[in-house]
């Protein structure tokens, strides 16, 4: 148990390195979204929150599936809310909140033995003071019937339902229905069939949204993991939103259809093989009409896109041994075309301007290949050593037919990584990993054939792990990274120039346990990275600039109970900015940052977590100003 503490206080030392390895440029999103992917069990409630600096985020979600007397219910509510602080004003920061809130409530209470009647509810509430189009809108929604299960793999629903629709001020409402059918679970001659239909429109006059689809599946297994699906599906959709500022209609009237077919062959209890193809074709209308008393806006016309894909590879896998050993390879391939071009309107096609529209519009058309062979492999010398290799390598083209649009470009990426892990002992694990890839980017066309480089990384990471004794941990890793982008005709076109980037970095991570309740952990961050122009044929660089980064942490941590971790301590951070002027290292800038940390985090099992994370710091700049900075994530989940 005690060992199992360890990691857990490892890891969690270093969750905020990566916040400080980034320079403090911490993504809210990650904690947040992290929060919503953790609430997809039923019956939870989550609530998140982060304050990064000047921005703060809200997310809260609530999903239950459960019966009451009898009633199937089924509700899901999520709410997000963004809020950005600029400046003071009157003694007060000005504040712009992005907001909206989701919820779907399902209701379902059997009558007989094969129908139920059901009853649905949808909100939409969003509001953006950020944004200078549509700032607010909402959806109310509901709808009753009767669903009525036909055969025990097939269920029929009948919904008539009423939609009241705001947005940027201006309100419509109107009747809607919904038919849909369901097919699972249904198995002829052992091939197991799946699909589904729906019809759906809602009449806010003076707007009209519809959204039909149609999907049928099979699957059939042959023995073993031998096995062949096919999935075949067609989509359509109309939503029409008011474009205030023209006083008109924009309608997007989507219809996509796909086909995919899935063949797994086992050759032998060691060997897979795979093969997948993939095609599907959308065809995506934008129309714009006046609103009501209004006539059409001028000087603007209807456009079509249409986008063809085709996705198919091979694939083969191998194990040995008792499945320790692994080799797998791919060849793939992927091809999307995709075309635009405007629909004249009755007279649009004479009118001023319509004919380099157009030209415009075609601008954008675009064909795009992309041929890929990749490949992998895991061998087990001993039962504590272990070697990891892959690789990969592709071949993108992309043409464009217009001659307006010079982007036309080959591109050549191979990447390759070789790593080991080996226990050295028992109290000593060990590994390395080197990676590297090149990237070479050609330009067809004379116009940015300025532009053509090959770009080239390599990265050696080799890292530690002692543990001499239970109550001690400690992980160390460095990193060292290098990184070359040479241009093809840079003699030629002063304007661009061949550059390097160079990284040093080492890590450490300590934990010590003091009691068996008590621990120390401690951790250090050391990053020094520098940019410069580069001379490829000489190998020469001429640094331009420089940075040195250092984080030290350390935190002492109590574990209450079982699952519960409380911990206090303080984090010092620094940045120096180098330039060089003739080749003389000096310094630009200085940033100095420390503060206090806090942590508490609970694993309640399967009721849920709570986890509670934050620092105060104080950051002085190079001409003694100091500026006081607070930045808190909190998350909880409750099951139930």
């Amino acid at each position: 148990m005690a060992s199992r503490r360890t990691a857990c206080a490892l890891l969690l030392l270093l969750v905020p390195a990566a916040r400080i390895e980034a320079q403090e440029a911490a993504r809210p999103q990650e904690t947040l979204f992290r929060l919503a992917d953790s609430v997809s069990r039923r019956n939870s409630i989550g609530i998140g929150f982060d304050r990064i600096y000047s921005t703060f985020n809200w997310v809260g979600r609530i999903s239950v599936d459960t019966a009451v007397a009898g009633t199937a219910v089924r509700l899901e509510e999520q709410f997000s809310s963004n809020v950005i602080e600029t400046g003071v004003q009157a003694g007060s920061a000005a504040k712009f909140s992005t907001d909206q809130n989701v919820l779907r409530l399902l209701v379902k209470r059997p009558v007989s033995r094969d129908i139920r009647v059901v009853g649905q509810w949808s909100s939409l509430l969003y509001s953006d003071e950020k944004s200078v189009g549509l700032s607010d809108a909402s959806i109310q929604s509901v709808r009753a019937g009767t669903e009525f299960l036909a055969h025990p793999s097939l269920s029929l629903s009948s919904l008539l339902g009423y939609r009241w629709d705001k947005q940027g001020g201006v309100r419509d409402n109107g009747p809607g229905i919904a038919l849909n059918a369901v097919m699972s679970g249904l198995d002829i001659d052992g091939t197991r069939l799946s699909g589904g239909a729906s019809f759906e429109r809602e009449f806010v006059d003076p707007r009209m949204m519809a959204s039909d689809g149609i999907r049928a599946g099979a699957q059939k297994y042959f023995g073993n993991r031998t096995r062949d699906s096919l999935d075949v599906g067609y989509v359509f959709s109309r939503r029409e939103f008011y474009t205030l500022a023209d006083n008109a209609i924009e309608s997007r009237l989507d219809r996509v259809f796909g086909l995919a077919n899935l063949l797994e062959y086992e050759v032998s209890p060691r060997i897979l093989t795979t093969i997948f193809v993939g095609l599907s074709n959308r065809v995506l209308d934008k129309d714009l009409r006046g609103m009501p008393g209004y006539p059409r806006p001028a000087g603007q016309f209807d456009a079509r896109v249409e986008e063809f894909r085709l996705e198919t590879y091979l694939e083969a896998s191998y194990r040995w041994g008792s499945g320790e050993g692994e080799a797998a390879g791919r060849l793939a391939y992927a091809e999307r075309d995709e075309g635009h071009e405007l629909r004249p309107a009755t007279g649009d096609a004479q009118l001023p301007g319509y004919g380099e529209a157009n030209r415009r519009e075609q601008t954008k058309n675009n064909l795009m290949r992309r041929t890929a062979l990749s490949g992998s492999m895991t061998f087990p010398f001993s039962p504590s050593d272990r070697m990891m290799l892959s690789g990969a390598a592709s071949i993108l083209r992309y043409d464009t037919p217009s001659a307006l649009n010079v982007e036309d470009r080959d591109e050549l990426l191979i990447a390759a990584s070789l790593g080991t892990s080996h226990r050295l002992s028992r109290v000593m694990d060990a590994g390395i990993m080197v990676d590297g890839s090149l990237n070479h980017t050609v330009y067809l066309l004379k116009e940015r054939s300025a532009n053509n480089n090959v770009n080239r990384v390599l990265r050696i990471t080799p890292r530690v792990l002692w543990r001499p004794i239970e109550a001690f941990a400690s992980m160390n890793a460095f990193e060292v990274l290098a990184n070359y982008t040479v241009y093809d005709y840079e003699l030629e076109a002063s304007a661009v120039k061949s550059y390097s980037y160079r990284q040093f970095s080492w890590l450490d991570s300590t934990s010590i346990r003091l009691s068996s309740r008590v621990a120390l952990d401690l951790f250090a961050y050391l990053k020094l990275y520098e940019r410069g122009q580069l001379n490829w044929d000489e190998f020469t660089e001429r640094p331009e600039n420089a940075f040195n980064d250092q984080t030290f942490s350390g935190q002492l941590r109590f574990d209450a109970w079982a699952g519960a971790i409380f911990a206090i301590g303080a984090r010092y951070f620094s940045q120096t900015r180098y330039n060089y002027d003739k080749g003389v290292k000096q310094v630009a800038s200085r940033l100095h940052s420390i503060g206090p940390t806090c942590l508490l985090y609970w694993n309640a099992g399967r009721f849920g977590e709570l986890i509670l994370r934050g620092w105060y710091e104080t950051r002085t700049q190079v001409d003694g100003t100091a500026s006081n900075f607070v930045t808190m994530t909190f998350s909880t989940i409750f099951n139930f």
